[in-house]
């Protein structure tokens, strides 16, 4: 579970990076930056006080690893927000204030994954002083997010094409933490002869049915259209 969790961390500093090139303005990747890795900084006096066995030995338990899929699934709802607000913007679309909100949301699950990852560090350099780790980790955190993000602009300077690594780290880091869920070691399966349940089932299918209606009927035409204002 510990190899999870560090995998899940360094995704959720990848996603990061991504969001964080995206951001709106010249200053906003920097901005927020320096609030990461103010926070890296001030929070070593709590990093120091918990043992990282005891938060392993917490994730190890069921109930905190389903509360930590609802805040991944929240965030890549709030992220699919995010990219939708781009696309219009850079489409040309009508954005109303629900979308320029969500440009200005920062990737919130840099803040835990950033705390975990000094816990692992706190423990695996125990000759270093914590706070000269603290230091370290705290300007390497500034080059990271801030200098990752500005490098990641100039470098892939497509915004489609930044908005599509954005969703698919975060999509690979959904399917982690759902799976990390669904095989979670303390879950005993039972073979136990039951009927289909098939109200439920026709009920899900009319559901997805639906729901892939609506999106094919309503987005298909807007595409059609962009997709010929585009062509010369």
């Amino acid at each position: 579970m510990e190899s999870v969790l560090l995998l899940m961390t360094l995704l959720c500093l990848l996603t990061g990076i991504f969001r964080n090139s995206l951001a709106p303005g010249k200053y906003y990747p920097a901005v927020f930056a320096v609030v990461c890795a103010l926070f890296v900084y001030f929070s070593g006096h709590y990093a120091v006080q918990i043992n990282k066995l005891s938060v392993s030995r917490a994730f190890t338990d069921l109930g905190a690893m389903q509360n930590l899929n609802v805040l991944v699934t929240l965030h890549l709802l709030v992220t699919l927000g995010f990219a939708a607000s781009l696309m219009r913007k850079t489409f040309g679309l009508k954005r109303n204030l629900f979308y320029r909100m969500l440009e200005y949301v920062p990737a919130l699950l840099v803040f835990p994954a950033l705390f975990y990852f000094y816990l692992v560090l706190l423990f695996s350099f125990a000759g270093i002083s914590f706070t000269l780790l603290g230091i370290l980790f705290s300007a390497v955190t500034l080059l990271l997010l801030g200098g990752g993000a500005y490098l990641l602009r100039a470098a892939v300077p497509e915004t489609e094409l930044r908005v599509e690594l954005l969703l698919v780290a975060e999509l690979l880091l959904f399917v982690l933490m759902v799976c990390s869920t669904v095989f979670h070691p303390s879950i005993t399966l039972f073979s136990v002869p039951s009927a289909p349940d098939w109200k439920s089932l026709l009920y899900t299918a009319v559901t997805v049915a639906v729901l892939f209606a609506s999106g094919y009927f309503r987005l298909f035409p807007r595409l059609k259209q962009l997709l010929r204002a585009r062509k010369p």
